[in-house]
This record gives C-alpha cells, structure tokens and sequence, in this order.
C-alpha cells in the first residue's frame, strides 16, 4: 500500500498550488491512494461549485486544411495522404441540427489553423447558427487569427475559445511545432482572447515525446497563471504519416491525475473529457468525471467527416472505436448521479 499524499492534496484546496519541488514528487510518487482522495476532493468541489452539472458539447471538425506543420497532429500540411475537405455553412448547419436532436446545443467548431475561414466568412457561419439556436453555444478552436477577427466574432455570439498552447517550455515547444510557429505568438493569442472578453482556454497533451515532469510542472503554473477558463488536456494519441506515429500514447491514469489537480487549483474552469482519452483508457471520458471534469465532448456520428479528420488514431489497443451514442452517454452519466445539460 502506498502512502497517500494527504497533505499536498488538502495544501492544494487551500491555496491552489504547490511549491515547485512539492509538485514535483506530488507527480512523480502518485498512487492509488493519493488517486482516490485527490479525485474525491475534485469531485466535491464540482458538487460545491457547478452543483454536479455536466454540459455536452459537439464537436464539428469544419475543416481538416492547416498551414502548420506539427509534428504531432495527423492534418499538418505536408501529410500528403490526408483527406481534406471543407465545410460550408449548410453543411455545418445540418451538423448542429444534428447534435440538436439528440439534444446537444453547444457547439464545438474546430479545425486546423485554416485561412479560408476568414474573418467575414467565420462571422456568417456564428450568424447563421445564433439565427437557429439562438439559445445555444458557440465555442471556437479555429488556431491563431487576428485580434480584431476574435472580437468580431465575441460580439457576434460566440462564447468560449480553445488555443492550446501544446508546452509553456520553449525547447520542448521547439521539439514538437515547427519553426514557424512562435510560443511566444501563442501566448499573445490567448492573452488577446482573454481581453476580447472570451472563456479562453488552453491545455496541452498528457506523454508527447520528449516530456519530462519538469515540462508538466511548466505547462500547470502557465495555465494557473493564465487563470485557465477551460482545461483542454488530452493523452498523446500517436497519428499515422508522422514523425511520432511510432511512439507510445500518453498515460490516461495520469491525463486524470492531472485533471483532478485543476479541478483543486482552477474550481471554476470548464474541463473537458474530450474523446482521446477513450483512446487511451477503457471508458476514458467517463473515468474523467470520476476527476473532476465536467464537460464531455462527443462526435459527429457521421463517419466520413471523422474518417477524414484524422487528427489522430481513433484506436483503443488493436481495435477502432465506434462513433459516439449520445444517448447511451448521457444515460452513463446520468446513472452515476450528474446532471446532464445539452
């Protein structure tokens, strides 16, 4: 049996953060019982500050187009065996409509950092949905745009943007973006999306290549000095026609670990159970509000859109996962207690 860590958990609550070598042995030494009481903690302080209510959110991947170059993500440019493909507004339209009729209304627009969606022709598509779901939620993650670009579409009805900034180290951001990607200019579009009066958020992947603890320990006091309106951290899923698809995936037990930590040090952020971890761990995303989340992130059912959205390997061991049920999902977390909110 392994000792519980009782006292950096309960130091945690108190003040939200640990001193740097405490943190590090908090990450280094976790076990199943420092686990099951840090993941008790986050879940009572979800109970205390969201009341137990569990938002879904959509995900529509509008575009599988990028101009990066990113070692890590199956759509970077030079992938020459990537399907590509673009949606327009009535096709995104019926996506939502979609989601809506199982209930979902927020939605999720994601895709690679893609300049054909232009300022002008990314506001006609928020219009077009606010029109129609004029109750719902927008939530971009569209890469680095201009700051004017993100006020536009603030004032336009969207809600919420997702940035990761992938690792706050810049060596280790150098081994993982290309060179013409700038931590630097990430950092300053988080900043411009914080002042355009967005939930910003940012996170980065749980076992990429070259990750020591010391990185982790950077990326978690960036984001709780960046005051993190949501935590999108996902595990390392390796991508085929990469230079990492060879490497193991991230750990999930410590992708969860992680989350429940951010649960303690930011109560009030939005942490997502995004559908990677379910690539990683068996019931990942359901495991993930055991730790504290409280936002899962589901897929289109529709598989030619996510066949081509090859971000990474939608694999669980030898075997592909099947596209998301919504209804059983929702059915899942309803039998633990949770509210669940479209």
């Amino acid at each position: 049996m392994g000792k519980c860590m009782e006292g950096s958990v309960q130091k945690l609550m108190a003040v939200g953060n640990l001193e740097q070598e405490e943190f590090a042995e908090f990450l280094r030494f976790r076990n199943i019982e420092t686990t099951e009481y840090l993941n008790q903690k986050a879940c009572e302080i979800r109970r205390r500050v969201k009341k137990d209510k569990i938002q879904i959110w959509g995900r529509i991947p509008i575009s599988s187009f990028c101009k990066y170059n990113c070692k890590v993500c199956g759509i970077r440019r030079d992938n020459r065996f990537t399907k590509r493909y673009r949606m327009e507004t009535d096709l995104i339209l019926d996506c939502c409509r979609e989601f809506a009729n199982k209930g979902v209304r927020s939605f999720l627009l994601e895709s690679g950092d893609d300049a054909y969606y232009t300022q002008q022709r990314v506001e006609e598509i928020i219009k077009a949905i606010r029109k129609e779901y004029p109750d719902g939620k927008i939530i971009l993650s569209l890469g680095e745009k201009a700051e004017a670009a993100y006020r536009s579409w603030f004032h336009a009805g969207v809600s919420s943007y997702i940035l990761r900034h992938g690792s706050a180290n810049e060596i280790h951001f150098r081994r993982l973006f290309p060179t013409n990607m700038s931590l630097l200019l990430r950092k300053q579009c988080l900043w411009q999306l914080k002042e355009a009066g967005y939930n910003t958020g940012t996170g980065f992947l749980v076992g990429v290549p070259y990750q020591s603890i010391d990185n982790v320990l950077e990326d978690i006091q960036f984001m709780k000095s960046f005051e993190a309106s949501i935590v999108d951290m996902g595990a390392f899923v390796p991508a085929v026609h990469t230079e990492f698809e060879r490497e193991r995936s991230g750990n999930g037990d410590m992708a969860l670990y992680l989350m429940a930590i951010f649960r303690l040090m930011l109560p009030g952020a939005e942490i997502l159970a995004s559908p990677t971890l379910d690539c990683v761990l068996k019931d990942g995303r359901l495991k993930a509000f055991m730790a504290g989340a409280d936002v899962l992130v589901v897929d289109l059912a529709e598989a030619a859109i996510m066949d081509s959205y090859r971000v990474y390997e939608r694999k669980n061991g030898r075997f592909a996962l099947p596209l998301d049920n919504v209804e059983e999902i929702i059915g899942q977390l309803e039998s633990t207690g949770l509210m669940v909110q479209g």
